[in-house]
């Protein structure tokens, strides 16, 4: 059994999708499949039920994954021990973000001080972040809602506030600020039901004594700015997000009251053996992050 089938099987287990696991391991389906064909022969034992293009792991593949998730920390456990026994500092990072436009000011801040570090980001739902981060395949993750569960710290270090996008014609976009009861009228675009960016505009406008009438639920940000850039509604946006080039016909209007705001934090794992270059990174983001929130106080 090699370490490879262990993190190839832990993509597929993952994504539950044979093709879509290939294109993220960039290597082919047909050699994808005869890893995990051989992984399967070794134990004896299916790890997956087909249905169809989707597979999806069985009881035997539960037990596995869970023991290949412990063994690869425990492995890479190992190594961090191993490089700081030895004084080898490891030079790359994994992180997992959300979109701010604080990240380019951070991450060049701490260029400076270690130009010889790379980097690897990447944007994940946080549920994906969360496996990943219990995997080991990311180090930190920078969220806008609590990642937790076993051996998992959460810290919250920002307090964002939540603002009003509309459109230019709108009769809100005259005023820069006001109060939220004054959109108790309004059509509202949001993201599908359940999301956190939904539970939180649903929290805000009841703290603003209505109901939202939410007239269209949407799965990706894009689209949801181009409905309100196309006069369907309005939405709220986090303060430091990116706001697209392209939304011409839109203006950002702050919330006076209610506190209309989201947490963001670091997520990482505390039974995990970090490298010395992770660790000083974290540190660095957290203090930018609590400078900028001392900052907004």
């Amino acid at each position: 059994m090699q370490l490879l089938q262990l993190q190839y099987f832990l993509t597929v287990a993952r994504i539950e999708h044979m093709s879509q696991a290939a294109l993220e391991l960039n290597v082919s389906q047909s050699s994808l499949s005869k890893t995990i064909a051989r992984l399967e022969e070794d134990l004896g034992v299916p790890l997956f039920d087909r249905q169809g293009r989707k597979i999806k792991l069985n009881a035997y593949g539960e037990i596995f994954a869970k023991a290949a998730k412990e063994a690869l920390v425990g492995l890479d456990n190992a190594r961090s021990q191993i490089q700081n026994l030895a004084n080898i500092t490891e030079d790359r990072v994994t992180v997992s973000v959300m979109s701010s436009k604080i990240l380019p000011h951070v991450f060049k801040s701490f260029y400076l001080k270690r130009p010889n570090v790379k980097i690897h980001q990447s944007i994940l739902p946080d549920s994906e972040a969360k496996e990943r981060l219990i995997t080991g395949e990311i180090e930190l993750c920078i969220s806008n809602s609590p990642i937790t569960g076993p051996d998992i710290i959460w810290l919250p270090v920002l307090k964002e506030q939540l603002e009003l996008i509309v459109p230019l014609n709108h009769p809100l976009a005259m005023f820069d600020e006001i109060d939220l009861k004054q959109a108790r009228h309004e059509r509202f675009i949001s993201y599908k039901s359940g999301s956190t960016a939904t539970n939180m505009i649903e929290t805000c406008c009841h703290d603003a004594g209505f109901e939202p009438n939410i007239i269209f639920e949407g799965t990706e940000l894009s689209i949801v700015l181009q409905m309100v850039n196309e006069g369907e509604g309005i939405t709220f946006y986090p303060q430091y997000s990116f706001l697209e080039e392209n939304l011409k016909n839109t203006k950002r209007i702050k919330i006076r009251n209610p506190d209309c705001y989201q947490m963001v934090g670091f997520a990482w794992m505390k039974t995990r053996n970090y490298s010395y270059v992770a660790k000083q990174f974290r540190k660095h983001m957290i203090q930018e992050f609590e400078e900028i929130n001392k900052g907004n106080s």
